[in-house]
């Protein structure tokens, strides 16, 4: 069904800023982001960037410090979301999945 990538080093675009090299694990229904040293990152959507992220109660959350700058202190390389956080991401993002493949009446 879909493949999945390991520790894979790729160049991603960013809507706001300069291409950044970062390295990807995971499949289509969950992938984690981090920087070659380490570091965990998310994309923000709204801001079309990529930012260093922390684990808060077991989520990623936005440090609100580019990947183009230093990270910031104390921030843990290799942090992980927790099992649960993982395992409900993934659940909603098979949720949009199905509804695009199945589109009801009010979304033709």
């Amino acid at each position: 069904m879909s493949s999945a990538v390991f520790g894979q080093k790729a160049c991603l675009g960013q809507a706001n800023g300069p291409d950044v090299e970062l390295i990807v694990s995971g499949t289509e229904l969950y992938a984690t982001y981090e920087t070659v040293e380490g570091f965990p990152v998310i994309y923000d959507d709204a801001l079309g960037r990529f930012y260093y992220a922390r684990v808060v109660e077991g989520r990623y959350e936005s440090t609100g410090v580019s990947v183009t700058s230093p990270p910031p202190p104390g921030l843990l390389q290799h942090a992980r979301e927790s099992d649960e956080v993982r395992s409900e991401k993934i659940r909603q993002r098979q949720e949009q999945m199905k509804q695009r493949s199945h589109p009801t009446q009010d979304q033709e």
